[in-house]
């Protein structure tokens, strides 16, 4: 189970237009020679042309208490290679890296982020290059977007609860329960604002699963009150009993968490190798690496969800895909929203519909 970082979705989009007109000819720029030849390089011929790179740089909105983990166990592995991963907003990910690359200054390698409005768009600039990590046939296909996206991890929204303010009492199971305890004024509910990606996407998925009757049932009685920091303090602090579609890890001590049975959104974490990569071979071992049973177990730790389907944590880590499954009652209980147009050209329609229902 894992945090996200945060991002305005209308910044995204708007960010996108950005994209388009800093992408100095589409995002144009000339692979590597190891993107465009016909035949990729071995293992042996990545190690010895990242021997001779200056390092390896991501632009990341991941939270760098997560990232140190994944980047230690990569480092013990090729100790040559430092990596620097920065600490970003999903719209300043692809900015930044739209500005750098325009003006030919050293950029990221790699980009880490969620937002799919964003995604899309720099897909269509030429952002990334192309590249099959080694072990992604051990993986679900949804992983393998096209085009040298990748989903880094599909990070699921949660359901925090006062252990306090249920005064012994199990938590509730289902997204459907919450929403009927609250209408029977059992508790107090809060969960994410819809503007930003993180919020919508959750909703969206619900939408997509339940539809909209379910939604504004929801909306009846519980608060978006902000974003994942916000619902853990306002539920730490008793002005809640229950949290939804929680991004945050809870404080064990006074919060519980669970994944709910009915419904757990997933919020995918997409990962590529730009066009204007630097270090190109480091990029690459670093996605070989991420999709290896060893990058799975640093993923697994670092409180990301390990995906891969031959995987088995070696330390009984809880965060594998097949875990939510089961611990939901299997895949057809969740949803993981799509790096897709559609997505974000119905925002605004969706939003609308939010907010009556939500009576904002």
């Amino acid at each position: 189970m894992t945090s996200l970082r945060i991002s305005a979705l209308a910044s995204a989009v708007a960010l996108a237009v950005t994209l388009t007109s800093c992408s100095s000819g589409g995002g144009s720029a000339a692979p590597s020679s190891a993107a465009s030849s016909a035949a990729p390089l071995s293992q042996a011929q990545l190690v010895a042309g990242s021997r001779h790179e200056k390092g390896l740089l991501i632009f990341s909105n991941a939270l760098p208490s997560q990232m140190q983990v994944v980047i230690k166990a990569f480092e013990a592995k090729y100790p040559w290679i430092h990596v620097t991963a920065t600490d970003d907003e999903d719209p300043v990910v692809f900015s930044k890296y739209a500005a750098e690359h325009a003006t030919g200054t050293r950029t990221a390698d790699i980009l880490l982020a969620s937002a799919p409005g964003l995604w899309v768009q720099a897909l269509s600039s030429g952002y990334l290059q192309p590249f099959t990590p080694a072990g992604i046939s051990d993986f679900p296909r949804f992983v393998s977007q096209g085009r040298g996206l990748y989903v880094f991890s599909p990070d699921p929204a949660i359901t925090i609860y006062n252990k306090i303010l249920l005064k012994g009492h199990a938590p509730p199971a289902t997204i459907a329960q919450i929403a009927q305890d609250a209408i029977a004024r059992k508790y107090k509910v809060a969960t994410y604002s819809i503007n930003n990606f993180f919020g919508y996407s959750a909703f969206y998925g619900y939408v997509h699963k339940f539809g909209w009757a379910a939604l504004d049932k929801l909306g009846q009685t519980a608060t978006a009150v902000g974003d994942g920091d916000v619902i853990g303090q306002d539920v730490g602090q008793g002005g809640f009993a229950v949290g939804v579609f929680e991004s945050v890890p809870a404080d064990r001590k006074l919060l519980g968490w669970e994944y709910t049975r009915d419904f757990t959104p997933l919020i995918p974490r997409g990962i590529g190798i730009t066009a204007g990569a630097t270090s190109p071979d480091s990029a690459r071992l670093f996605l070989d690496f991420v999709f290896s049973n060893p990058g799975q177990q640093a993923l697994c730790d670092a409180g990301f969800e390990a995906t891969s389907n031959t995987f088995t944590p070696a330390n009984g880590c809880p965060n594998t895909l097949k875990a939510l499954y089961a611990a939901v009652g299997g895949a057809q209980h969740t949803y993981m929203t799509p790096f897709t147009r559609q997505v974000v050209s119905g925002q605004a329609a969706f939003t609308a519909k939010f907010r009556r229902a939500f009576h904002q």
